[in-house]
């Protein structure tokens, strides 16, 4: 006897699809981790999906296929899932970065302040095969941080300018002490540091970071010094005139050294033998 079909019967929404459980999710991550195996003679680097679908392959033509074609199965219905809810992020994302501009667009055209529409429809990347991602500030005080962040980069950028007028030239510098590079290198590092973990939006590129020091170069040094000390002061960290910062060699040793201070903290806490916070910070100060 024929079954009858419920032809009401509609899809499962998506919010009603099934979830990877925890087996499902290590079995992926284990069959996408990578081992080094040996074949014919050579050593290979393979995840283990294609390692198991080697040896599913082997057993098959040996016969016995039983145990390797069930975690094959498990895999593979893990892998739709994964794909199911990869696909939705990307729709999401899309709906969402399309709604941002909306807001953006229009409160250009009324007027407001574009900088309140976070996150910035620029911020949202949606990535096909993998889903999507905010990269930049989703709030106001986010928004802060990173303004606060590129201001510092720019008085850094101006700060270089002027440690490199001030100090001996270049070629004299590296003849008198070869260890040391020329003169405001600390702080252009230090500005392109900043620069390169900003969000992509609010980066300079290296032609911009070099206009920007080609128009601190045409001032006077008297000028330079003037706004320079006016930078520090305009973002809170007000320095005395002409100071500069340590040589780039002095303050790199104390780096090395603060990192292998932090690294044997780590490891005294995790062997229990952690002493008191006023003894770390007395030995953080006798580095710094």
């Amino acid at each position: 006897m024929a079954v009858k079909r419920n032809k009401s019967r509609r899809p499962a929404a998506n919010s009603e699809r099934p979830a990877l459980t925890p087996l499902q999710k290590v079995l992926l991550d284990e069959a996408d981790r990578r081992v080094s195996i040996v074949s014919d003679g050579a050593q290979q680097d393979v995840s283990i999906h294609q390692l198991v679908s080697r040896k599913l392959l082997q057993m098959a033509a040996n016969g016995s296929v039983h145990a390797l074609s069930n975690a094959i199965n498990e895999i593979n219905t893990a892998q739709s899932l994964k794909q199911q809810q990869i696909d939705e992020d990307v729709e999401f994302g899309q709906r969402y970065k399309d709604y941002q501009q909306r807001r953006l667009d229009q409160a250009i055209e009324n007027g407001e302040d574009p900088g309140k529409v976070l996150p910035h429809p620029g911020d949202v990347q949606v990535v096909l095969d993998k889903g999507y991602r905010i990269a930049g500030p989703v709030n106001e005080t986010e928004l802060k941080t990173v303004r606060e962040c590129c201001a510092l980069r720019d008085v850094l950028i101006q700060q270089s300018e002027l440690e490199d007028r001030n100090g001996e030239p270049a070629v004299v510098a590296l003849i008198e002490n070869p260890e040391e590079p020329f003169a405001g290198a600390l702080a252009i590092v230090m500005a392109h540091m900043i620069n390169n973990a900003l969000p992509e939006r609010f980066r300079k590129s290296d032609a911009d970071i070099a206009t920007e020091i080609f128009h601190h170069g045409k001032l006077t040094k008297r000028e330079l010094l003037k706004e320079t000390h006016r930078a520090w002061a305009s973002i809170q960290k007000p320095k005395p005139r002409g100071w500069t910062l340590p040589p780039y060699r002095q303050t790199l040793a104390r780096f090395e050294q603060c990192a292998s201070l932090f690294l044997g903290i780590a490891d005294q806490t995790q062997d229990g033998k952690r002493a008191s916070e006023k003894e770390f910070a007395a030995e953080i100060i006798k580095v710094l």
